[in-house]
């Protein structure tokens, strides 16, 4: 994918991260579950909807075992760009696969901790941006912004340890009773582990676990 776009980087903690307008720039709802996730050296992490790395590098960089996966191929050579760009601060191991949800992972793999987050505003066909419509797939959550994350947490039970963690992003635009149901339905406990208003919204971290 060479195009001629001028290369931007941020900074997070030691890491030195590229972003690209075909990406999901790390934001507000991105910090809020970096900060919130606990994760130990040596976990084996998943990452579903990676965007330009931040979550994934960070956890690798502490030393968990990472895989992260994302739709965008946009995304997919991002990550692996940052991951050369940051290599000689990474103690895992990182591995970049590209997908929907849990399609790249393997029928008998399983981690400690998942982190996903996910496409969470109720969105319509009017709000729409276009374009090539990767900034569409990592926003759009459908009318009632759950179609993502119901998918998410229909698929999860069978790639997550039996003491795992999974953790996601919702908004209080979304309606809680409905989430709530679908996560009972599927036979997990959960906590609102973390919270913050941003504007005409709060978004809320869910960690889940397994009755």
């Amino acid at each position: 994918m060479k195009e001629n776009i001028p290369v931007k980087f941020f900074q997070f903690n030691e890491l030195t991260l590229e972003i690209h307008p075909e990406v999901y720039d790390p934001a507000e709802d991105s910090f809020l579950l970096i900060n919130a996730i606990s994760i130990k050296k040596s976990d084996a992490v998943l990452e579903i909807g990676a965007g330009c790395g931040l979550i994934a590098l960070e956890c690798a960089r502490i030393g968990s075992n990472v895989v992260c996966t994302d739709i965008n191929p946009y995304s997919v050579e991002l990550t692996k760009r940052n991951y050369m760009r940051n290599k000689n601060l990474i103690e895992g191991n990182f591995e970049v696969r590209k997908g929907d949800l849990f399609k790249p992972i393997r029928k008998n793999e399983v981690f400690d901790v998942i982190i996903f987050n996910p496409p969470y505003l109720p969105t319509n066909k009017n709000e729409m941006v276009g374009g090539l419509g990767w900034f569409d797939i990592a926003t759009n959550g459908g009318v009632n912004g759950i179609k993502i994350t119901s998918r998410f947490i229909k698929q999860l039970s069978k790639h997550l340890n039996k003491n795992g963690r999974a953790y996601f992003i919702f908004s209080s635009q979304s309606n809680h009773k409905t989430l709530e149901t679908i996560i009972k339905n599927n036979n997990f406990n959960y906590k609102v582990i973390m919270k913050s208003r941003f504007e005409e919204e709060t978004i809320f971290v869910y960690c889940l676990t397994k009755k």
